[in-house]
């Protein structure tokens, strides 16, 4: 019923459905008692009655768009103005040759017909039904827009955390280049080049074609193999056509550098592997790091779990009941599982 009233369509046809069913109230006034006029008077019976029934459609607009708003300023003007519509009503519609006349009858002979003076009022009473859905479709949409001005605000700020958080853990490593004067630190410059004008023209796009952040996180491992050489193995596997579909920019480094902030110290042979695969059927992406962890170590601090509750937030906002984030830390494992459907 909700979605029923929030359809467009179904708001634009309520007042002509409301216009048919006044239109046809003066045919129920007639019921078995009274006979439609027949011959010459036919024709200015349905001219007369189509005209009555334009009447009560002009005090459903009045009504509406005039009358009710009235009620929010002040309920004196309100009753005025109601007033004022019903008397004007009363006025054009009080004609000898009105077909409502012909049922005022309540002094001898026929009971009194009541219709004439319950289809204004029926007229209003649809009319408060009507304004009060439009107002409360209004209201939600500025709550929408209002929620959606919010989160886009909200996820302006979680990406500008990523840039400052992405760079403190690459600096790093740039340091440990520069404390072995390593011949790979200006390569490693060329590649944080690299991955600076992805950050800079790329992530600000709302999305990215998913072969773009899988290139974005190779960029961001080879880096790191620069530091670490030969002392960490990767392993990354990619399924299925990842040029189709595209994802919301920088969505998946974060875990990345989590398998290899924690993944790599205080422990022997470390290996870090990553799954990339494509469901083409359901558009599902299932994005897999696994990586071993020291229990003994000690390098989170206060910054270490800003990616991670970053990214949480950022698919709530942008994958609200489209994804699954699963975080294992077991026998020494830590491991995460994405599943997000994604769009082409």
């Amino acid at each position: 019923m909700k979605k029923l009233i929030d359809n467009r369509w179904f708001l634009l046809a309520m007042p002509f459905v409301i216009w048919f069913l006044l239109l046809v109230l003066p045919f129920i006034a007639t019921s078995d008692n009274t006979s439609f006029p027949e011959g010459a008077h036919h024709h200015r019976f349905i001219i007369n009655i189509i005209t009555a029934n334009f009447l009560l459609l002009c005090v459903f607009y009045l009504h509406t768009y005039a009358v009710y708003p009235l009620l929010n300023k002040n309920v004196v003007w309100y009753i005025v103005g109601l007033g004022v519509l019903l008397g004007l009503y009363w006025l054009f519609s009080h004609h000898p040759q009105h077909p409502e006349r012909r049922f005022h009858r309540g002094f001898g002979g026929q009971p009194f017909n009541f219709i004439p003076i319950l289809s204004p009022l029926v007229a209003i009473l649809c009319s408060i039904c009507y304004r009060v859905i439009i107002d409360n479709r209004a209201r939600q949409q500025q709550l929408k827009e209002r929620e959606n001005i919010h989160l886009q605000s909200e996820l302006t700020f979680l990406r500008s955390q990523i840039s400052p958080h992405f760079m403190f853990n690459i600096l790093n490593n740039l340091v440990a280049l520069a404390r072995k004067k390593s011949d790979d630190l200006e390569p490693a410059i060329m590649n944080l080049s690299q991955l600076m004008r992805y950050m800079l023209y790329e992530s600000d796009d709302n999305r990215v074609f998913l072969s773009k952040e899988i290139e974005y996180l190779k960029s961001y491992i080879n880096l790191q193999m620069l530091r670490f050489g030969s002392s960490v193995k990767v392993n990354i596997n990619t399924d299925g056509d990842v040029d189709l579909y595209t994802i919301e920019p920088m969505l998946l480094i974060p875990f990345v550098e989590n398998a290899f902030k924690h993944g790599t110290g205080m422990i022997d042979e470390p290996v870090i592997n990553i799954s990339i695969a494509i469901d083409a059927d359901t558009r599902l992406l299932h994005f897999k790091v696994d990586n071993a962890i020291s229990p003994n170590d000690q390098s989170k601090d206060g910054s270490s779990g800003i990616g991670i509750s970053n990214v949480k937030r950022r698919l709530a906002i942008l994958y609200p009941d489209k994804h699954e984030l699963n975080i294992v830390n077991e026998d020494n494992t830590f491991s995460i599982e994405l599943s997000i459907y994604l769009s082409n």
